[in-house]
């Protein structure tokens, strides 16, 4: 995954005791940078009740009472399934909170991955929590990303592994998620030897059933090291019990991650600006960093590109 857009925020720093909710903090250790728009943040602090009253004037009627549709397989912290982890995600709260300020009513569907293209393309999806890219063009990206991520692996505890390029993975059997794109040399360390298993081997089922295969393959013995985001794999490792046994090691390939919004709607161009809009305003209130503390992460500065 490699994308960087201007102006960015990235939530990434781990929060050393545990969220309001009690879900411990996560350990992450990705670089994170947020420019501070002192003067912006300061007028939006005083007229939050205009903002709102603006956003909800870009809203037509007719577009309102269409629902936006949030779709996503399951990677949390970003997206999350809440039949299993008691929450809809971070991205998602934060579109939610926005998209409904402007007056729309908002859905969350968790599906397949390959599902979640097909109504990309169909436009039965609107939004997509957690895009890196646009997905061969499928997707609208707001000019302010929601987050930032870092490729990572998981691996035994015991093991060595150091990362600095794709050439590094060759001693190991490398788990990966089909129909993911993991961007740049990764994805074509990926390409190259996919059909060699000695090298990668490709995990496929719904939900976060190839998350755990993997990580239970590696308890096992069958794989070195799965790769995914480094946020999502810490999680897995905390809701599995499993961090006293594996550790997460960064490719340190940061990129910047959001709320894209399906090309298949007409609304995605204004829908884009009021998640800008709305990231924004967010932060200034402070209810941006609440979003995040319940999934154990916290804002930092990030400088522009």
């Amino acid at each position: 995954m490699a994308l960087t857009l201007g102006h960015t925020w990235a939530y990434a720093q781990p929060l050393q005791d545990q969220s309001p909710d009690g879900i411990p903090a996560l350990m992450i250790r990705l670089p994170l940078r947020i420019r501070l728009f002192a003067l912006v943040g300061l007028l939006m602090a005083l007229s939050v009740g205009p903002a709102r009253v603006a956003a909800q004037d870009m809203a037509p009627a007719a577009d309102a009472a269409r629902p936006i549709i949030i779709a996503s397989d399951p990677w949390c912290p970003y997206a999350c399934d809440p039949a299993t982890d008691g929450r809809e995600g971070y991205m998602v709260e934060l579109a939610r909170e926005i998209f409904q300020a402007a007056g729309y009513r908002v859905e969350y569907r968790v599906v397949n991955f390959a599902m979640l293209k097909r109504m990309l393309h169909d436009g039965s999806a609107t939004a997509v929590p957690g895009a890196a890219t646009d997905m061969g063009g499928a997707l609208l990206l707001p000019a302010l990303a929601q987050g930032n991520s870092a490729n990572a692996v998981a691996l035994q505890r015991e093991k060595d592994f150091t990362y600095s390029k794709p050439d590094d993975f060759g001693p190991y059997r490398v788990g990966v998620i089909k129909d993911y794109a993991y961007g740049g040399d990764v994805q074509r360390y990926i390409d190259q030897h996919h059909a060699n298993p000695a090298r990668v081997r490709v995990l496929s089922g719904f939900g976060y059933s190839q998350l755990v295969q993997g990580l239970r393959q590696i308890q096992g013995g069958g794989l070195d090291l799965l790769l995914d985001d480094y946020n999502v794999l810490r999680w897995q490792l905390r809701r599995l019990a499993l961090d006293d046994q594996m550790r997460v090691v960064s490719l340190k390939d940061d990129a910047d991650l959001f709320v894209g919004l399906s090309r298949s709607d007409a609304r995605a161009p204004l829908l884009a600006r009021l998640l800008e809009d709305g990231t924004r305003r967010l932060r200034a209130e402070g209810r941006f960093l609440a979003i995040l503390a319940r999934y154990g992460l916290h804002e930092q500065p990030m400088p522009e590109r």
